[in-house]
């Protein structure tokens, strides 16, 4: 689970805009002063509209000033690419747009994209005259970060702690909180043949965050059971007794209903966290956008600070559940401290935030052209996934962090009974371990653009697990047990995982081909996130195998050094399942311009497209039936769940 954890991100009025020529608008071109060629469409109502006939607002194109009123019509000539008439409109006053091309067209005929961009138009979103809009665009990845890690933080308290669930119940739900990731395909598909009044990325995410913060509210409004254990007078949970022969053994719960409770605060987690997934999906399509107009020397570069942003969002979210959500109910030392429901309430507020942020800061590269029909679209999606670079690349996806996180269930309990990790211990950890994801990013965005990505996956995933093993083992075996030793395999595993992270987005950003970017985005990152949901099926169902088992806290208290054996072969077993990983690595390209050989020459073929389909579906459907009946209070005992039998 923590492996898996890892492997796993203007204005209401801002108008999209119709191409015009440069011959017919070099005029216009001078007193905008920097909008290459495109104009702000805007309808009466200072929506973006799509009609063939628009008001073409030039004071969205200059600094925002109001000009003096006046109108000029401009008669166009029907074309099979261009608009029958626009009608540009001076003396309107609007916020300023960004300088942009349309980013939807081909590459123009003056020379096409520059410096090895992937295209020729779009924004420059980190310009200085773009300062408020990069805001704007940057926030929706703080936000997402602080949810992405907030929701499931708050389960080693929450879930482990105060309900007690069974360790795969646990590691199920942890992994279930990022489970929305893994229908980005389908959001992404909505995104681009779907668009609400002519825009195709922010009224998605406007949508997203209301949904989001909705579920957040219902959540902190949701009373609580009693704690599964008794609660003693220091405050502290009663969890162990000791027996007449002076063995120590679990002591009886005051409410054993408690750790079958969570399947309902699960679910509403879920439905939230599709709500913030809906918003990133239309930011990640905005992200390829921006990203393809960069020349190749610094591609990368907008994903890149993307991430770090999020990284960033990711750290508030750890101080707010290490020192807010730290009381001894929740696995904590402290006397005071949030409760849940009062955490899922001061979450809500980023996600209420960013509807306004989003509705006055973010702008979406223009696109003239009709949107896809459904039809349309699939046939597009076809003719991609029957692509043989591609079809590579989503094997790789899917297949490798597959088999690296069929993981055990133990990693939970080792954590609360034998490392005996506090929450603000453990989060003050992660806010380290963000910063030096943070780091790492930075340090491939700025010496490693151009290094092999298969020898940048290998070497981290071999130094990762070796490191892994060596702290489990050490604990598992009574040798060190201390919260701090233990943790520090947290904050070292973030280098690595940054490494492993970025690989996975630039190789996105190559496959791209304009006019689906949020399709490429979509497919390739549910292959990778369906990978985790699909591998936590797997292995409830394997580790469930190991006796005495690894679910019952019993055994971890009892703390037996036959259960030690046992514990520590299911970690083996582990490592076994990540270095098999790496024998995916060949249908990985070495780089960027071996990326692109691929698309031009590998073969397309519909066997592809068939396979592709066919494995994401069975691993959807399977994953989301065992996951649920994991976490659901009357099928978790199932051993098809994982459990024990019923």
């Amino acid at each position: 689970a923590r492996r898996g954890s890892l492997a796993r991100r203007s204005a209401l009025g801002a108008q999209s805009s119709l191409p015009v020529e440069r011959n017919e608008l070099a005029a216009a071109e001078r007193a905008a002063r920097g909008a290459m060629a495109g104009g702000a469409v805007a309808g009466d109502d200072g929506l973006a509209s799509t009609h063939a006939y628009e008001s073409v607002d030039l004071g969205a194109m200059t600094a925002g000033t109001t000009t003096r009123p006046m109108r000029e019509q401009l008669i166009r000539q029907p074309s099979s690419t261009q608009p029958v008439l626009t009608e540009v409109e001076l003396g309107a006053k609007a916020a300023p747009l960004p300088a942009m091309e349309d980013a939807c067209s081909l590459d123009s005929e003056e020379g096409g994209a520059i410096g090895g961009a992937l295209a020729s138009g779009g924004i420059d979103i980190f310009a200085p005259s773009n300062r408020l809009f990069c805001v704007g665009y940057l926030a929706q990845y703080f936000a997402v970060g602080i949810l992405y890690s907030g929701l499931p933080a708050t389960c080693y308290g929450f879930f482990l702690g105060y309900l007690a669930v069974p360790a795969h119940t646990y590691a199920t739900v942890v992994v279930m909180t990022t489970l929305p990731w893994s229908f980005k395909l389908f959001f992404g598909m909505l995104n681009d043949t779907v668009p609400i009044q002519g825009q195709r990325r922010k009224p998605y995410m406007l949508i997203g965050w209301s949904v989001c913060a909705f579920f957040l509210l219902v959540l902190a409004a949701q009373p609580l059971p009693d704690p599964y254990w008794c609660v003693g007078p220091d405050g502290r949970y009663v969890k162990e007794r000791t027996l007449p022969d002076g063995k120590t053994t679990a002591a009886e719960p005051c409410n054993a209903d408690a750790a079958t409770a969570g399947g309902g605060y699960a679910l509403l987690m879920i439905l939230a966290a599709t709500g913030y997934v809906v918003a990133d999906v239309a930011a990640d399509g905005l992200t390829v956008e921006y990203a393809r107009a960069e020349p190749e020397k610094r591609r990368g570069t907008t994903q890149t600070t993307a991430y770090l942003t999020r990284a960033l969002g990711q750290s508030v979210a750890s101080l707010i559940i290490g020192f807010g959500m730290n009381s001894r109910l929740y696995n904590g030392s402290f006397d005071w401290g949030l409760s849940y429901p009062q955490v899922m309430g001061l979450f809500a507020l980023p996600a209420l935030a960013m509807v306004p942020i989003t509705a006055m800061l973010v702008v979406e590269p223009a696109c003239s052209r009709r949107p896809r029909s459904l039809r349309e679209y699939l046939h597009t999606s076809w003719r991609l996934i029957r692509g043989g670079a591609f079809f590579s690349v989503v094997l790789f996806s899917f297949l490798s962090p597959m088999v690296a996180n069929i993981s055990t269930t133990a990693g939970g309990l080792v954590k609360v009974y034998w490392a005996k990790v506090e929450s603000l211990q453990n989060q003050l950890f992660s806010l380290l371990g963000h910063l030096l994801f943070a780091g790492g990013l930075w340090l491939v965005k700025r010496h490693a653009l151009h290094l092999s990505w298969r020898m940048m996956l290998a070497g981290t995933t071999l130094g990762l697990n070796l490191l892994d093993l060596s702290f489990v083992g050490l604990t598992t075996f009574g040798i060190v047990r201390n919260q701090y030793f233990y943790l520090g395999e947290t904050v070292l595993y973030e280098l690595p995982a940054a490494a492993q992270f970025v690989v996975s987005t630039y190789v996105i950003v190559e496959m791209a081909d304009e006019g689906v970017e949020g399709l490429v985005y979509g497919l390739l990152t549910t292959a990778h996130n369906l990978a985790t949901p699909f591998a936590r099926a797997l292995g409830n169902q394997l580790y469930r195998l190991f006796q005495p088992s690894l679910s019952d806290a019993k055994n971890y208290i009892e703390d037996a050094p036959e259960f030690r054996v046992t514990v520590f072969s299911s970690f083996l077993l582990s490592f076994a399942f990540a270095c098999a990983s790496l024998l995916f690595l060949r249908l990985l390209p070495d780089q960027k311009a071996e990326a692109q050989t691929w698309k031009r020459t590998l073969p397309h073929r519909d066997a592809y497209a068939r396979v592709t389909v066919g494995i994401l579906s069975v691993a959807l459907v399977y994953s989301l039936t065992i996951n649920f009946l994991s976490m659901h209070p009357h099928t978790m005992c199932l051993r098809l769940a994982g459990g024990h039998g019923c």
